[in-house]
Formats: C-alpha cells, sequence, structure tokens
C-alpha cells in the first residue's frame, strides 16, 4: 500500500497497511499518561505564547491614528503623545484605504469596532495586547445585586437592553448557565434545559443560573446559592448581544484581544478581503439570534470567534489562539439558497491557530441542500492548527452536542475545489471529531498528515459521499483515507 498510516497506540506504536488488525489485542494508554497528549500540550502551550507575545509589524501606508485608555477625544490621534481615546471617537473618523489605527498595548476600551474599508487595526507600544471587550462594565463593580423574594435569586440594578449571552466570573474561572423558555400553544412556559414549568427569573433554582428578559423587564435574574455576587466574584463580564469587531471589506485586524461579546468576536457578512493575524479571541457568543415564536417553539442562540456569513474573498486567519466560543471558533459559511455566484468563497485560509473549546474549531458549509446554488467554495487551505477539546467548553450547556474539530453539516452542497485540510492536529471532541461531508464525492476536501487523538470508540466522524457515521476504531484510517484521500495518517486511541 503507498500510504503508510501511523497508528500510535496508547504505551504501543503499530505501523500497519489498511488497519486491519483488531485493536482489541492492543494496549490501550491512558489519558493521564498519553505520551502524544503531553507532546500536543507542549506544542500548543508553545503556540499560545508565540500568539500572546506577537510583536506588530504591520505597517499602513496612510494616515496613522492612535488610541489610548488615557488619551482625549480633542486630540488629532496623529502620534502616540496626542492619542484619541474613546471607541466612539475612533469609530467617528473619517478613514480612507490605507489609513491606520493603533490601540496601545495594556489598555481596555468596552464597545464595539465598526471598521472602515482598507483600514487596518493593529497595536502600538509594549506589553499585553490592547483589550476591546464587549461587555458594558464589570458587573461586580458597577451597578447592585438586589435580594429577591426568591432566594438565593438577585436581580441586576442595572437595565439591560440586549440580550446576554453569559456572564463570565473571575475572568474565566466560573460561568453562568444561560436559562431560555420554550413557548408552548396555550401560552405556557417551561425550561428549555430541563422541562419544568418556568415564567420568570424569580422560578431559578441551580446555582450560577441567570434569566434575562431583554424584550420587556429587561432585568437579569441570577442564582447565587454563596451570596451577593458582587461579594462572592471580583469580576463579572456580560456578554452583551453584538459583534465585537464587526468588519467590511479589506479590513486587517492584528494583535488585538477581543472578548466578552454575545454575538461574534471578530466578522461581518459578504466580504472582499479579511485578515486576522496575532489576536486572542476568547468568551464569544451565546445571545439569541431569534426569539421564541409567540405561537410556539424555543428561541436560537449563536456566535462564532470569526466569521464570514455569505461570500468571501481572501479571508485570511492566521496565529491566532481562540476559546471558548460558543458555537465555532472560525467559520466560512452561507446557508442562502439563491443562485448568485457572490455568495462564493475563494481564498480562504484558516492557519497555525490554536482552537480550544469551542463547540466546533472550523465551521464551514454553503448552501442548502436540495435546491438549486451557483455558489461555490474554491482554492481553501485549513493547515498547521491544533484544535483541542471540541464540544467541551461552555456552549456545551445546550445540553445536545454539536462538537466537532471540522464541521460541514450533511444538509449542504459544499460545492468545493482546490479544498485542503493538511497538517492539523483534531484532539478530543464530545461527539465527532470530525464532519466532512458534501453532496458530490468530488466537491469533498483532501486531507493529508493529519493526526487525530479521541477515544476508542467513540463518535469518529460523519464524511464522505455518500456519507457515513464512523466510530473511531481500527476502521477509523481506512474510512478517511477511502473518503478524503487522508496521507500519512497519524492516530492516538485513548482509554476511557
Amino acid at each position: 500500500m503507498k500510504n503508510i498510516l501511523h497508528i500510535t497506540l496508547l504505551l504501543a506504536s503499530l505501523l500497519i497497511g489498511a488497519c486491519t488488525q483488531p485493536i482489541a489485542n492492543a494496549e490501550i494508554e491512558q489519558e493521564a499518561t498519553s505520551p502524544r497528549i503531553k507532546d500536543i500540550d507542549r506544542k500548543a502551550d508553545k503556540m499560545r505564547r508565540r500568539v500572546l507575545n506577537s510583536k506588530s509589524k504591520v505597517k499602513p501606508t496612510g494616515t496613522i491614528y492612535y488610541v489610548a485608555a488615557d488619551g482625549d477625544d480633542q486630540n488629532d490621534g496623529l502620534s502616540p503623545r496626542t492619542p484619541i481615546r474613546t471607541l466612539e471617537k475612533m469609530n467617528s473618523l473619517d478613514l480612507q484605504p490605507s489609513d491606520g489605527v493603533m490601540f496601545r498595548r495594556g489598555d481596555v476600551w468596552r464597545g464595539r469596532i465598526y471598521t472602515k474599508a482598507g483600514v487596518t487595526y493593529s497595536a502600538y507600544g509594549r506589553g499585553e495586547k490592547p483589550r476591546i471587550y464587549g461587555s458594558p462594565y464589570d458587573a461586580a463593580k458597577v451597578g447592585e445585586w438586589v435580594e429577591t423574594t426568591t432566594p438565593n435569586v438577585y436581580m441586576f440594578s442595572e437595565e439591560l437592553p440586549d440580550d446576554v449571552g453569559t456572564l463570565v466570573f473571575n475572568s474565566g474561572e466560573q460561568v453562568a448557565r444561560k436559562i431560555t423558555q420554550r413557548i408552548h400553544p396555550d401560552g405556557s412556559t417551561t425550561n428549555l434545559l430541563t422541562g419544568e414549568p418556568f415564567n420568570s427569573g424569580l422560578d431559578l433554582d441551580t446555582d450560577l443560573d441567570f434569566f434575562l428578559d431583554y424584550q420587556e423587564s429587561k432585568r437579569l435574574y441570577l442564582c447565587s446559592v454563596e451570596g451577593n455576587p458582587k461579594e462572592r466574584f471580583s469580576s463579572i463580564e456580560l456578554l452583551t448581544h453584538g459583534t465585537v469587531v464587526q468588519t467590511t471589506d479589506n479590513v486587517h485586524v492584528d494583535n488585538l484581544c477581543v472578548m466578552y461579546g454575545g454575538s461574534h468576536g471578530i466578522g461581518g457578512s459578504t466580504t472582499e478581503g479579511l485578515t486576522v493575524t496575532n489576536c486572542v479571541i476568547g468568551w464569544i457568543g451565546g445571545s439569541i439570534l431569534s426569539p421564541a415564536p409567540k405561537t410556539g417553539g424555543r428561541p436560537s442562540r449563536y456566535g462564532n470567534g470569526v466569521e464570514i456569513y455569505g461570500g468571501c474573498g481572501k479571508f485570511v486567519v492566521d496565529n491566532c489562539y481562540i476559546y471558548q466560543i460558543y458555537d465555532a471558533g472560525i467559520t466560512n459559511q452561507n446557508q442562502e439558497s439563491i443562485s448568485d455566484a457572490s455568495r462564493s468563497m475563494h481564498n480562504v485560509s484558516f492557519t497555525n491557530n490554536l482552537i480550544e473549546h469551542c463547540e466546533m474549531s472550523i465551521e464551514y458549509y454553503l448552501g442548502a441542500q436540495y435546491k438549486p446554488t451557483e455558489g461555490y467554495m474554491r482554492n481553501v487551505l485549513y493547515e498547521g492548527n491544533i484544535m483541542r477539546f471540541a464540544g467541551m467548553g461552555w456552549g456545551s450547556q445546550r445540553g445536545s452536542s454539536w462538537g466537532a474539530h471540522l464541521k460541514s453539516w450533511w444538509m449542504h452542497y459544499n460545492q468545493a475545489y482546490n479544498f485542503v485540510i493538511r497538517n492539523n492536529i483534531f484532539d478530543r471532541s464530545r461527539a465527532n471529531l470530525i464532519n466532512v461531508v458534501a453532496d458530490k464525492a468530488e466537491w469533498l476536501p483532501t486531507m493529508e498528515s493529519n493526526t487525530y487523538v479521541h477515544y476508542l470508540d467513540a463518535e469518529g466522524g460523519r464524511i464522505g459521499q455518500p456519507w457515513d457515521d464512523y466510530p473511531f476504531n481500527a476502521e477509523f484510517p481506512t474510512a478517511v483515507e477511502k473518503a478524503l484521500g487522508e496521507k500519512d495518517i497519524q492516530i492516538t486511541y485513548i482509554s476511557k
């Protein structure tokens, strides 16, 4: 057989041709002592440090504006000595293509960036990356948590006109669980997660569950069995609805830390040119995309780290650390069924990123199945990424898991040409390790030299055309080679 399959068994390494040897007869290494996992730990730590310590090397050729937390909006912003202060002022600048906006390292801003076409957004100075928070304030320091008539349930004093995806406590030590309602045809409402009757925030009864009626009362309720949240936690960040960095054509976002947004971290709709480099993106998503119909049903929630929804050309995400995202770490997607070639995606490159604890590491799809479309994907490359613990982050609160490191779904055409996935690490998932399908076999991506680490007999993936579901066992390497042309595969099986 031309391609040797390198199968790493925990405590044993076997070189076999078609992976036909029964795995039951091989030793299976324990998770805590796995040499392969320890090696991935080291690689991930190295990649994380590389992103965190990356320098700002971008050099816009136009006018450069500087922003600092102690600046003054009356300044011209044209030098580090005369920076402007607020995002509102920065967003109002008459920026032209080739201009740049530089945020001072070590500073924090709260709000949104509305990018201008052709502009670069990056960092200057020394220290940690500039932090852009979607959270309007730290709710441990602003506002009060008022006791209610229900024991352990507190109401936040500040009005919140937008939905909140979750609450993050003490910079990620703990996270709240969002309770939403299912509306029934008779008008009654139940807790979507438990099925129990649920009418308002006063019905909360589990520690760190919260409820927000953003359409009417606009008040947030939180159950805290260990006392007043303001005394219990040193920081409480609110993932309020909205994209933190809203993009447009030919934008470059570099060396920013983008966090605590209830919708997307960085992204927009159909875009010609988006480059995201050296960024940290974390704790994103979970807010409501569409509320439950009054006639009955459930709300839908969303939120991706870096997203283009629609057509795109030159979409690059490189050397970023992306973690704790409600849906996908990175995604190029469009499910419109109209015949419109402008919805196509070309020159897409996701490379050298560390993606951890997202429901899906990379999600891609194009075209609703069974409806005509002229859209296609061309020249797509996913390479050198380390993807870990899909479906094991806070997004798992949704209940059933969509977890996968690659998620293409099975209801889309996914028409693609020159689509290559190589030299990536797929390390454990709550559900599928990968989900790679298309409506025709020739539209499937090709895969090469990828590493797969998962629990023995767990869900290996839904792959191929016609697609099938494959457990992560001795047959999995043959399946990915046959369906996706995988070459030089490396596989590690872990005992449960």
